[in-house]
């Protein structure tokens, strides 16, 4: 994923199992669109990680709705956080600084 700038127009939906928060819909499936001779699988990998920062970005921002308390930091840990570009695509993203 590191190895492009972007995406190059291809647009990952993970909704395997339907999308849930703050969607709740259970009969929608997951999509890989924009997929061109010249995609590769560096493109197909960003457009993975980006796809689960703008899913974390809409669960926040239900939750900021919800709570009228925005998000100064956002605190992550597990697996995925071992990747230096998703965290830095979810700071970009949210606008606030991740923390370890």
């Amino acid at each position: 994923a590191r190895r492009v700038s972007d995406t190059g127009d291809v647009y990952f939906v993970p909704a395997f199992s339907g999308l849930f928060a703050p969607y709740w819909q259970p009969q929608a499936r997951g999509i890989l669109a924009g997929l061109t001779q010249y995609t590769n699988r560096c493109h197909i990998a960003r457009a993975t990680l980006e796809a689960v920062c703008f899913q974390t970005r809409e669960i926040l921002e239900a939750m900021n709705k919800d709570s009228k308390i925005p998000l100064t930091e956002l605190l992550v840990d597990g697996g995925m956080t071992k990747n230096d570009l998703l965290l830095q695509l979810q700071s970009d993203l949210l606008g606030i600084p991740i923390v370890r």
